[in-house]
């Protein structure tokens, strides 16, 4: 039986269980629940920065998310439905495999918990820590599943330690006719790439602040998804965070170095080489206690890039990680990425009101290696003539709940200036400043 028929089962077997039975067990948590969400976004893009793409782009993408959660004594029975689909979509254009996963078996899943440890296997989503390196995806269209076990352990100090050893799912189809038409094609999962690891978080460790923990390995090999670059990672870090409170001073503090191998290029017979890169994430932000509950935070990132004159391969692999609230939106825009930059920032936060939030963002960004491709945009310079300064990236978004907790609208918008970079790479699509645009509609259930 394949682990997606079981997983239909599971999630089938838990809708015929009646609720009033599970109750029986005087547990307030068991029973079943079924939730959802449907989000409409319309992106508009103008000014395109990655080459090789016509200078406007736009997209209508639509995501549905249906959970079943089925819970009785130490058991949990868990399964999601995620519809990924994208209209509109130009071909050639920047929408992709981020944007299009048509009808997938996400999240299917048994658990079962024996006093503070609780083991789960099947489909998975793996939010962990601060989401910088494996996250459920919020912003995206898709989201990254992964088939595995899963061990949890929960301490008295409210502390806990997972550890992992999962297969990530690679998102099918990935050709662009098959993408543009929304086809239907079962995400695949094999041996030839896996991820594995622990995370150790410990709340309050002092003065309110969570310490956190992580080792992750990541193996690859040529096999179902194709040649690929053998990547063969470790990377440990650590995170130490207080959350925002009112009249008061909140941090983040991470950082995380990274090891192990991998290939020249997709060759077979291409040379290894070793891996040495890192990143480091700093922000210092206050809350203000006055209506509104301005926040006004300054933050700092850094990820190595690679210099091709090295020996060493030096550009930071973010893995499974997200990265929509600290370098803007992704989508068809997303040119900032955690790799290859140097970028501070200033962002300001407020709640004018019980439903709405406002945020806007100013970071200007460098490439940490003036020879290799910057960010997300696959803009080049090899020499390095075209110096590191790549622009200045202005974000703005407002939310509001027109029914709290049911129905969301947001809107957003974002430029990134063209600085020395962006204009000068000798792959350079020459079309300006880059201006995005986006609004949507969440309707939750």
């Amino acid at each position: 039986m394949s682990v997606r028929t079981f997983a239909i089962l599971i999630m089938t077997a838990a809708a015929l269980i009646p609720v009033s039975q599970a109750h029986a067990e005087d547990r307030s948590d068991d029973g079943l629940s079924i939730s959802g969400d449907v989000r409409i976004r319309y992106e508009l893009l103008e000014g395109q920065y990655r080459p090789s793409l016509p200078p406007n782009d736009d997209a209508l993408t639509i995501q549905t998310a249906i959970a079943a959660d089925y819970r009785t004594g130490p058991w949990h029975f868990s399964a999601e439905l995620v519809d990924a689909r994208g209209y509109w979509i130009d071909a050639p254009g920047a929408a992709g495999t981020t944007e299009v996963n048509a009808l997938e078996l996400s999240r299917a899943s048994i658990g079962y918990r024996d006093g503070p440890v609780e083991v789960t296997a099947g489909r998975l989503h793996l939010n962990l820590g601060s989401r910088r390196l494996s996250a459920r995806n919020a912003f995206r269209n898709t989201i990254n599943s992964f088939t595995g076990l899963r061990l949890d352990w929960h301490g008295d100090a409210g502390d806990t330690l997972t550890a992992f050893y999962t297969l990530p799912h690679t998102r099918l189809p990935s050709d662009r006719a098959s993408l543009v038409n929304n086809r239907v094609r079962w995400d695949r999962e094999s041996f030839d790439l896996t991820f594995w690891g622990t995370h150790y978080s410990r709340p309050d460790l002092f003065a309110g602040i969570t310490l956190q923990a992580n080792v992750f390995g990541l193996n690859e090999r040529d096999g179902a998804n194709g040649p690929t670059r053998n990547r063969k990672l470790l990377t440990a870090g650590a995170r130490l965070h207080r959350s925002p409170e009112p009249d008061q001073w909140d941090i983040d503090f991470e950082g995380a170095v990274q090891t192990g191998t991998v290939r020249q290029s997709t060759a077979a017979n291409a040379p290894l080489q070793d891996v040495r890169a890192f990143f480091a994430h700093a922000e210092i932000g206050y809350s203000v206690d006055l209506p509104g509950k301005p926040r006004i935070s300054v933050l700092f990132d850094i990820a190595s890039g690679d210099d091709p004159r090295s020996a060493n391969f030096t550009r930071f692999d973010t893995l499974f990680g997200a990265r929509r609230w600290e370098f803007g939106p992704s989508g068809i825009f997303g040119p900032l990425a955690r790799t290859n930059i140097i970028s501070p920032g200033l962002r300001l936060e407020a709640t004018p009101g019980s439903r709405w939030d406002v945020m806007a963002l100013w970071r200007p960004a460098w490439a940490h290696n003036r020879r290799d491709r910057f960010g997300n945009s696959s803009l080049v310079d090899a020499s390095g003539t075209s110096g590191r300064f790549a622009g200045h990236m202005i974000e703005a978004r407002i939310g509001h709940w027109l029914i709290e907790d049911t129905l969301r609208l947001e809107a957003g918008t974002a430029l990134l200036t063209s600085g020395a970079l962006l204009d000068a790479a000798p792959n350079a699509p020459g079309f300006g400043d880059t201006r995005y645009a986006y609004g949507q509609m969440t309707v939750s259930f």
